[in-house]
């Protein structure tokens, strides 16, 4: 299927199921936490450390599922990566320690690098720069409802049923987005695209993606704004729930409130990005997440710790991270459709190792306020809105 011919509403049907499981993994356990942690006998300091290892998995799976796409193609690939999702989910509700829970979550991890780097990589197989934009927008505003829609039910799930609804419900997802693309993902790379798995080879294709300049500097960007994501989603459940004294299910009625931020953000970047380019969206958008992230820091020094001095700031930076997410990954894979999967692959490892390092970092430094998660937004959305500046803008960037 060339780009030309690619059906954008069909292929958009097919790929949303991919983009929805990672979240439902991350904000939907979030509820989850404290109840978990208190029947597995631990604490949440602990639990978080498996949300590291889920993006540890993540990253490590993105350097793997890349090349092996570009080899054997993106359906065998992608079909293994969700059985591995259900799978791991089933063990995960069944477990009776926390132990287990270690590496059944970073095989959650894999599954949800293999899902990220074979929508990537269709997208940049069927379609140009600024359209496959315009499909990354729609799919990260699929991926923007699941935070909203997740939390909340995952959370009246944990007061009703306890904290293993939460993965039977991940389960039977998982298997619906299985079945889907059973029956109708067809295969985008064609065999005469395929390339060599040869290490050798390898190493060179990294090298060269991490060389090309507008590569890197848009990586720079998403490393910041995914490090800000990894701020709010390891830190602001211990805040809520801990510090602040709320139930699971308010959590997850307070997080739909702030990932509505999240879902503006991506609805409209695809007509922003039509009408204005890549590169003047991701200008505001990096500003918008500073802001929000200033803010918080601004709240924190003087004194004020309420619900809405910490919600505020945090739905303002969501703003920002989905204004930027579409045209950041467009504009860093733009000059690498002949290497797409790899070059996908390199991005979703450096991002969600950065993730999984904020997250590491945050378990490491709670000590029950909302300071670790202000410093960490603070910093990560400064990072990128600096290196959109002094890098990114100045890139060239192909538009083909």
């Amino acid at each position: 299927m060339s780009q030309r011919d690619a059906p954008f509403l069909s292929t958009y049907f097919v790929l949303s199921g991919l983009t929805v499981i990672g979240p439902l993994a991350f904000e939907g356990f979030l509820p989850a936490l404290n109840d978990a942690a208190a029947d597995l006998g631990t604490n949440n300091g602990t639990l978080l450390v498996t949300i590291a290892t889920m993006s540890g998995g993540i990253a490590l799976g993105q350097l793997i599922f890349g090349p092996l796409s570009d080899r054997f193609g993106r359906r065998p690939i992608v079909l293994g990566g969700m059985a591995l999702y259900v799978l791991s989910s089933l063990f995960a509700s069944l477990i009776s320690s926390a132990d287990p829970l270690f590496a059944l979550r970073f095989f959650q991890g894999l599954s949800i690098a293999c899902a990220m780097v074979i929508f990537r990589a269709v997208v940049r197989d069927l379609f140009a720069v600024r359209e496959g934009a315009r499909m990354f927008s729609y799919l990260y505003t699929t991926l923007s409802v699941m935070p909203l829609v997740g939390p909340v039910v995952s959370g009246f799930l944990v007061e009703i049923y306890g904290w293993r609804s939460v993965f039977i419900m991940m389960v039977l997802l998982g298997s619906i987005v299985f079945l889907i693309l059973l029956f109708f993902f067809k295969e985008s790379l064609p065999l005469e695209n395929r390339r060599s798995m040869n290490p050798t080879v390898l190493a060179t294709s990294f090298d060269e993606i991490i060389r090309d300049r507008t590569f890197a500097s848009f990586l720079l960007v998403g490393v910041g704004t995914y490090g800000g994501l990894f701020a709010v989603l390891g830190g602001l459940a211990p805040v809520m729930i801990t510090f602040m004294g709320e139930t699971p299910g308010v959590f997850g009625l307070q997080f739909a409130v702030v990932m509505t931020g999240h879902l503006i953000g991506a609805i409209i970047t695809g007509h922003l990005v039509r009408r204005y380019g890549i590169k003047r969206v991701m200008s505001v958008a990096v500003s918008i997440s500073a802001i929000g992230g200033v803010m918080f820091l601004a709240f924190a020094l003087v004194g004020v710790a309420t619900r809405l001095s910490i919600l505020i700031p945090v739905t303002i930076f969501l703003i920002g991270f989905a204004l930027t997410v579409a045209p950041m990954t467009a504009g860093a894979m733009s000059n690498f459709q002949h290497m797409a999967g790899r070059a996908a692959s390199l991005m979703g490892f450096i991002q969600q190792g950065t993730g999984a390092l904020v997250t590491l970092l945050l378990s490491v430094f709670d000590n029950g306020t909302q300071m670790p998660m202000v410093l960490a937004l603070t910093v990560t959305s400064c990072f990128a809105l600096a290196n959109y500046v002094l890098f990114a803008r100045r890139a060239p960037l192909s538009e083909s």
